[in-house]
C-alpha cells in the first residue's frame, strides 16, 4: 500500500497471511496505491477492503505577508504549494514558496530565513516519545526578532520541560522554562535567533504542543506584558522609555520594579528584565494593614515548606485577621511560637476573625512532602485597643462643661499634583499607595510612591515627600549631521549638552 498515485509515493506497508486484519489505513492525499501479488504455487481464499473517503488533513493557513499577496494556493494538502508575491515596490524576504509537508513532526531541526512557521512535539497531536532531548533552532534575518505564539501546551509537570533561548544555547539568555497544561504567555526574542530545547524523562507522556512562531523587523522593545498579581504603569517602547511595576497586596516583586528599554545595534531589549510577582514563605509585616498569602496563591503551595510570618503594629493596637480562605495554619499571640496558641487551623471552615490581645500575631504554616493544597488568603488590620478621645472644654459663666468627642480620621489628606507630572491612585485610605510620574523629558528626584501610614500622633499621613520633576534644556541645537570633507568625517554642528 502506497501513499499516494503510484509506487513512487511512500510505502505504508507490506501486508500478507491475517496482516491486515482490523487495520485501517489513512491517506495523507486524495490518491491511495494498492498493490496485490500472488506466487506462481500457492493460492488462498484472498481478501476483502472496504474504503472511504474523509477530509484531507490539512496545514494550517499561512496567511499573507504585509504588502504581499497569493499567486496559488492549492489548498494545503499535502504535497500542496502555496506562492506568494510582493506588490510593487516591495521586495521578498524569505522564500516565495510553502510547501506543506505530512508525516510526523521531528525532534527538532534549525529553520533559517523563515517569517513564520510551526514548531510541534514529535508525534504531534499523539503523545511525545519518553527520554526525549529536541532541539530547535530558528533563526531570522538580521535586524529582525522572533515572537512564539503558544497554541496547545501540556506536558507532565516538572518532569518534561521546554525551555527557550534568546540567542543560541551556549551564550544565550535562558528566558523561560515551562511544563504543564497551563497555556504559556507570548515570548519574543531580542536577537534573530531563537532556540527551543524538549527534554522528556522515561515515564510519563502527554499530547505536547503546538508553537506558532513569527518575525519582525525590531523598532522597539517587546511588549513586557504585566506580570501574574501586578500592575504596571507606563506603555510607550522606544529607546530610553522606561516601565515601572507594582505587586497586587500579600505580593513581592522580584526583581527591580523599573526596567528601560535599551537599543545595542539592531537588538532592543529591556534592561533589567521584568520582574514577577509572588506569593513569598513568610517574612516580617507591618504597616496598619495589608495581606498574608500561602506561597505561590493562588495556585497550591508547594510541598515541604516551613513559612512564619511576624505581624506587627503600633503599640497602641490589636490585629484583626479576616480569612478569605485558608488551609492548615497556626496562629500565636507575640512574635514567635513560644507565645500562647490563639488558633490552629486546618481544613475549609475558617473563622470569620481572629484578634489578637496585643499589637503583634506569629503566624506558622507548615506543608507535609505530599501534594500541595490550595492554600490561604489573610487579611490583617490593625485596631485600636482603647478609645481615643479629643475634648475641648468650654467654660460659661454657669461653669457648665460641654466635651465634644471627633472621629478619628481613616485616610490622609489629598497628597496634591507635582508639577510636570502625573500620577496614578485615588485612595487615600490607611495602606493606599499614590504613584506619581514625571513627564517625558524630565527626572523624578525623591521616592516615586507614596503610602497613607499613621503619624507619631495617631493621625493618618503620607509616609515621604512628594517627588518633583527636574527637567534639563538643551544649550546648542538639538539636530547634528554627519560630513565628510576629503577623507576627514566629522559632525556639524558640534553635539548638545544638557543642563
Amino acid at each position: 500500500v502506497y501513499d499516494g498515485k503510484d509506487t513512487s509515493h511512500r510505502l505504508l506497508g507490506n501486508f500478507s497471511k491475517t496482516d491486515m486484519y482490523n487495520v485501517i489505513i489513512n491517506s495523507t492525499s486524495n490518491h491511495l496505491w494498492i498493490e496485490f501479488n500472488s506466487n506462481g504455487s500457492e493460492t488462498n481464499k484472498g481478501f476483502r477492503l472496504t474504503y472511504s473517503s474523509f477530509d484531507l488533513v490539512k496545514c494550517d493557513e499561512p496567511g499573507t505577508p504585509n504588502y504581499g499577496y497569493k499567486i496559488q494556493d492549492d489548498g494545503h494538502f499535502a504535497n500542496t504549494f502555496v506562492l506568494y508575491s510582493c506588490n510593487p515596490g516591495y521586495t521578498l524576504h524569505g522564500s516565495s514558496t510553502l510547501t506543506c509537508l505530512s508525516g510526523d513532526p521531528e525532534c527538532g531541526g534549525h529553520i533559517a530565513g523563515a517569517i513564520s512557521g510551526r514548531i510541534l512535539s514529535p508525534g504531534y497531536p499523539a503523545p511525545y516519545d519518553n527520554n526525549l532531548h529536541c532541539t530547535w533552532s530558528i533563526e531570522a534575518d538580521t535586524g529582525k526578532t522572533i515572537s512564539l505564539h503558544f497554541i496547545v501546551f501540556d506536558t507532565e509537570v516538572a518532569h518534561d520541560i521546554l525551555k527557550v533561548w534568546d540567542g543560541p544555547t551556549e551564550g544565550g539568555i535562558l528566558l523561560k522554562e515551562w511544563s504543564g497544561s497551563a497555556l504559556p504567555d507570548d515570548t519574543h526574542s531580542t536577537f534573530n535567533i531563537l532556540t527551543l530545547q524538549f527534554d522528556s524523562d522515561y515515564f510519563i507522556s502527554k499530547s505536547g504542543f503546538s508553537i506558532q512562531f513569527s518575525t519582525t523587523t525590531a523598532m522597539t522593545c517587546n511588549d513586557p506584558g504585566t506580570p501574574q498579581n501586578g500592575t504596571r504603569y507606563g506603555d510607550s517602547r522606544e529607546p530610553g522609555d522606561t516601565i515601572t511595576f507594582q505587586c497586587d497586596p500579600g505580593y513581592q516583586v522580584q526583581g527591580l520594579d523599573k526596567i528601560t528599554c535599551v537599543q545595542l545595534n539592531n537588538r532592543f531589549y529591556w534592561q533589567p528584565d521584568p520582574p514577577t510577582c509572588i506569593a513569598t514563605c513568610g517574612g516580617n509585616v507591618t504597616g496598619p494593614a495589608g495581606v498574608i498569602l500561602s506561597p505561590n496563591y493562588p495556585q497550591p503551595y508547594p510541598p515541604g515548606k516551613e513559612c512564619d510570618w511576624r505581624i506587627k503594629v503600633n503599640p497602641d493596637f490589636v490585629i484583626a485577621l479576616i480569612f478569605k480562605s485558608y488551609d492548615f495554619l497556626h496562629v500565636y499571640e507575640g512574635d514567635n511560637s513560644n507565645g500562647p496558641l490563639i488558633s490552629s487551623l486546618q481544613g475549609n471552615q475558617a473563622p470569620e476573625r481572629i484578634e489578637s490581645s496585643g499589637n503583634s500575631l506569629f503566624l506558622a504554616f507548615r506543608s507535609d512532602a505530599s501534594l500541595g493544597m490550595s492554600g490561604f488568603a489573610i487579611e490583617f488590620k490593625g485596631k485600636l485597643s482603647t478609645c481615643l478621645w479629643s475634648c475641648t472644654v468650654l467654660y460659661l459663666k454657669l461653669v457648665y462643661v460641654l466635651y465634644s468627642t471627633e472621629k478619628p480620621r481613616e485616610a490622609c489628606f489629598d497628597p496634591g499634583n507635582i508639577m510636570n507630572g502625573s500620577r496614578v491612585g485615588m485612595d487615600y485610605k490607611l495602606g493606599s499607595t499614590v504613584t506619581y510620574q514625571c513627564n517625558s523629558g524630565y527626572t523624578a528626584v525623591g521616592p516615586a510612591t507614596v503610602t497613607c501610614v499613621f503619624g507619631p500622633d495617631g493621625k493618618p499621613i503620607w509616609d515621604k515627600v512628594l517627588p518633583t520633576c527636574k527637567g534639563y534644556q538643551v544649550q546648542g541645537l538639538d539636530k547634528i549631521t554627519c560630513v565628510q570633507l576629503n577623507n576627514r568625517f566629522y559632525w556639524q554642528p558640534d553635539p548638545p549638552t544638557c543642563i
